[in-house]
């Protein structure tokens, strides 16, 4: 029996280290850790982190992914290691820290150092043209700076491009009568070898009646270190015609205006996850999407936070699209929320990642363009910290002590 429940018991640990690596290799994505770092193929924006459990102790790698800022003040140095940016804050918590760093140590055994990489590809044409060859342009991309360019040819619609570097990321693009298609910048995992992608062109319209916003979405989480309210904006577009809609522009400026979206006042850190800024116009209080728009959906993301004050932020914007469908979805145990300037319903929601915590969703529908809403966020829990409760009673106490004197004096 007890070597039954031993058996169980390493069972139990084997899963678990099992679970631990799998989600670290998840966070290591979706914190986007892969934007700057590779495992074992040399230098990329940020250090290789092959062996990397080998070189600094758990304690230190677990403090650098949770807040690097206090590493650099623990040893009195930013960047810690030189001819590096400085690694900023991810928002990764201490559990998420130890599986990445799980994975990290479990990749390092596997991966074959200094591999190379390839990219095949095909151009699908859907447009009335007949099918041609294309030049496909290659770059590789540190950060948004495009280092170095490379082209081939398609033979038949298809393109090889062999004996590529791991440690960079790349963007491929084609032209198809005047417009270009591209993909976005992508990254190779640390066991990837190879990438296959494909470039689908259409023919093109300037008429904008078939596109359409089908939904909207504003995620928000409450930072209670940063004391900021932090909110992702999910904008879903879609494109109801078999044409790719290119938009128009101004003679001064070549980049297409796709569609354009109205950004909220009194926001800060305005950041696109999954584009570069520069694939958008932004003005105070709006971005425009540049990239033409092919058949079918596309999903527009940013983030941007608000920060608290004693009495809370309110945020307002005016719409500029009809909108059928807006959700807004709060923890209401880290942050209070009051809507003002259109109807809404609201219900609790069971999230399934984030089951420890209580959320409710607003709903709201058939916003029309000139439409106006306020959000107005509080957290007075964070202000009623002991610190902050013994500092308001020691200034009662010594205005009373004030009062109190001087009345005796008179």
């Amino acid at each position: 029996m007890s070597r039954y429940l031993v058996f169980l018991l390493i069972l139990f640990f084997v899963n678990n280290a099992y679970s631990s690596i799998d989600e670290g290799k998840k966070l290591f994505t979706e914190k986007r850790c892969v934007t700057c770092h590779v495992v074992g193929r040399g230098k990329f924006v940020g250090p290789d982190l092959w062996n990397v459990s080998k070189k600094y102790n758990k304690s230190d790698l677990i403090q650098w992914i949770n807040n690097p800022d206090q590493i650099y003040e623990k040893y009195g140095k930013k960047p810690f290691n030189n001819g590096y940016p400085p690694m900023p804050n991810m928002n990764v918590s201490i559990s998420e820290s130890i599986k990445i760093i799980s994975y990290l140590d479990d990749i390092s055994k596997k991966v074959k150092k200094g591999s190379k990489v390839s990219i095949k590809g095909s151009v699908n044409n859907y447009s009335s043209t007949e099918a041609a060859e294309y030049e496909v342009q290659l770059d590789t991309v540190m950060a948004d700076k495009v280092l170095n360019t490379y082209k081939v040819a398609t033979s038949e619609g298809y393109f090889l491009i062999d004996n590529l570097e791991g440690n960079i990321a790349y963007k491929i693009k084609i032209f198809h009568d005047g417009i270009e298609y591209s993909t976005d910048k992508f990254y190779f995992s640390p066991l990837e070898l190879n990438k296959e992608v494909e470039l689908t062109v259409y023919d093109s319209t300037m008429d904008s009646s078939n596109i359409e916003i089908e939904s909207t979405h504003l995620v928000v989480n409450y930072d209670d270190k940063s004391d900021v309210v932090v909110i992702a904006e999910i904008f879903n577009i879609y494109n109801n015609s078999n044409m790719i809609f290119f938009g128009s522009n101004d003679s001064r400026d070549p980049n297409r205006e796709i569609i354009e979206l109205s950004l909220f006042n009194n926001i800060e850190e305005l950041n696109f996850p999954h584009r570069n800024t520069s694939s958008f116009k932004i003005s105070d209080d709006s971005i425009i999407d540049t990239i033409p728009l092919p058949p079918g959906g596309r999903r527009i993301v940013f983030t941007y936070v608000t920060k608290l004050d004693l009495l809370g932020s309110t945020i307002s914007k005016k719409f500029l699209n009809k909108i059928p469908s807006l959700t807004i979805i709060v923890p209401e145990d880290k942050v209070d929320l009051k809507i003002e300037g259109l109807e809404y319903s609201k219900k609790s929601s069971e999230i399934e990642e984030l089951k420890d915590q209580n959320y409710v969703t607003y709903s709201m529908s058939k916003i029309e363009i000139g439409d106006k809403i306020e959000l107005s966020f509080s957290n007075f829990q964070s202000f009623f910290t002991p610190k902050i409760l013994i500092s308001a009673i020691s200034v009662i106490v010594i205005i009373f002590l004030s009062i109190f004197f001087v009345k005796k004096r008179l």
